[in-house]
């Protein structure tokens, strides 16, 4: 390196190694973690030997790197886990790591959280009806089996897959996995420490856009503004006649605060007072308070509602509504 290209040397001994690799904020166990998993999530088998080594001699154990390989597999294909194998064999033979243990079983699982059974949920919403038999191995194999087997900690797991997701630039699935990184024992500082690692091996477009996600899912957590009562009956105000025909009273509107998506109002009808058809992007909650009336979504049946329902219509469909006295919020 030297000899080719003296800069990228200085940089490696000067700033690699001799600032960020003795850095505090993250253990040298913990950035031996995070340069493995890089390595491997990209494809760089050749780089393996010695940062093995190095990941052996800051307290990674050799069941912690057979497991954070299998791990890999499932997140970033298994070529990937295959062609680390190759580098993999001869650092253990070289350490004489004895085989037969990596053959042992796994310790016990760790307990199913209730992280996990929201990550269910939500392949059963998302991935279940488009590809069924994918969503029965992410549930089956990946969350119920592969995420639950004791020879990597939660914490450690979570940490593999987010260099795995940020060193491969697939930025849209870090927030989930860095709420969940969080919850699992990591913190926030070793998670930016991480990154700030990352970027290393992985190159500073691929970090600065995790650190990009990471700063969002940060602010996503912070409260925004102060919390709100909205009292029934406030502000009451006619409807407008664009958007409802006889006689309608809107009262306490609201809407969320943080970026959040939620809004809505307190909407009382008249004897033969109704919406006009209109769509809602995002869809739209009636809850009936009370009274009786009826609703239609376009091309389909008109349905009764009564005091207590809760209607719900699709996003983009379009719809009315209330035609006696009734009151919705």
């Amino acid at each position: 390196m030297q000899a080719i290209a003296p800069g990228l040397a200085d940089y490696t001994d000067n700033t690699l190694f001799g600032d960020v690799w003795a850095r505090p904020d993250l253990s040298p166990r913990d950035r031996s973690l995070v340069t493995l998993s890089a390595l491997i999530a990209t494809g760089k088998a050749a780089q393996l030997p010695n940062h093995l080594r190095r990941g052996l001699d800051n307290g990674l154990k050799p069941g912690e790197i057979a497991a954070m390989v299998t791990h890999l597999a499932f997140y970033t294909g298994w070529p990937n886990a295959v062609s680390a194998l190759d580098a993999i064999e001869p650092a253990f033979a070289e350490r004489k790591v004895d085989m037969a243990t990596l053959r042992a079983p796994a310790p016990a699982p760790s307990p199913v959280s209730s992280s996990a059974t929201a990550e269910a949920r939500s392949v059963d919403t998302t991935i279940g009806p488009f590809a069924p038999k994918l969503a029965q191995l992410t549930k089956d194999v990946l969350l119920d089996d592969l995420w639950q087997r004791g020879d990597l900690t939660p914490r450690d797991r979570r940490l593999v897959t987010i260099i795995a997701y940020a060193a491969t630039g697939d930025a849209a699935q870090l927030p989930a996995h860095l709420r969940r990184g969080i919850e699992n024992g990591l913190t926030r500082p070793q998670i930016a420490e991480a990154l700030t690692h990352l970027a290393f091996y992985a190159g500073w477009p691929k970090a600065v856009a995790a650190v990009r996600a990471f700063g969002e899912t940060i602010t996503d957590e912070t409260p925004t503004g102060r919390l709100e009562i909205h009292r029934p009956g406030t502000d009451p105000r006619a409807g407008p006649a664009d958007t409802f025909t006889g006689s309608v009273t809107v009262a306490s509107a609201f809407k969320g605060s943080g970026g959040a998506a939620l809004g809505g109002a307190t909407v009382a009808f008249g004897r033969s007072a109704r919406s006009n058809w209109h769509t809602h992007p995002l869809g739209q909650l009636l809850v009936v308070t009370s009274g009786r009336g009826w609703v239609q979504a376009e091309g389909q049946p008109v349905r009764v509602m009564s005091a207590g329902d809760v209607v719900w219509t699709p996003p983009r469909a379009s719809g009315t509504g209330m035609v006696q006295p009734a009151t919705a919020t």
